[in-house]
This record gives C-alpha cells, structure tokens and sequence, in this order.
C-alpha cells in the first residue's frame, strides 16, 4: 500500500505548520493544493493517475478542506484525534480518496462536501 497522503487546501499559518508537525509525527505525507491544480483529479493528486494537462482558470474557494488518501482505519482515526487534541478546528470539509470520487476535481469535492456538511447542520 503507498504511504498515506494528506492533500490540504487553503490551510495557511499556525494551522498550516501545526498539521504539518502532526503529519511529520504520523509518517503521512502533507501536500497543500494550489489553485490552479483544482482542476485535477483527486486520484491525480495523490500520484495515483496521470495528472492531465487542464489548469484550473475558475474563481476556487476559500474553505479550508482536507483530502485522506492511502490512509488505514488506524492512521485515519489517529489523525482526527491528533486533529482534537492539538485543537486545530474550523477545518469542516474532510474527505477521503475513494473510487467513487477519485476522478473528481477539487471543486466538485468541495461542492458536495458544501452539501452534505449543509444537509447534516440543517442549512439550506
């Protein structure tokens, strides 16, 4: 299995150099999307596939968000605790790298995340 990979967007700061020491503790590999990558699949930002040759030209987002690849459930379950315990909140669009959205870009992550992160806080 490859190593885990944990693909950020829009983390700057405190909680940018906090997540890459809990990474660093972790052995997973942190990687912050730029822009102009969004256009990509998913699977292409984990290395998985061949990146294609689209760049993104849209508006993007600001919210932060964060995308699991090669995780196992116990580095999965670490990480949201290390998350907790070192008390880095605010982050509400999480993902993991699944079939099903591999060969979305980042935008439509975040779309659906957006969706699904509405729907559960009763927001419409």
């Amino acid at each position: 299995m490859a190593a885990p990979l944990l693909l950020a967007y829009n983390l700057d700061g405190q909680k940018r150099l906090k997540l890459s020491f809990i990474c660093a503790e972790r052995k997973i590999y942190l990687r912050s999307v730029a822009k102009a990558d969004y256009s990509q699949p998913l699977a292409a930002l984990a290395g998985l596939r061949p990146r294609t040759a689209d760049a993104y030209e849209g508006e993007g987002f600001s919210d932060e968000m964060l995308v699991m690849a090669n995780f196992n459930p116990p580095q999965f379950h670490g990480l949201l605790d290390a998350l907790r315990r070192n008390r880095i909140q605010g982050i509400a669009l999480k993902a993991v790298l699944t079939t099903t959205n591999a060969d979305w870009d980042s935008v439509k992550l975040r779309d659906e995340l957006m969706r699904e992160h509405e729907a559960m806080h009763g927001k419409k």
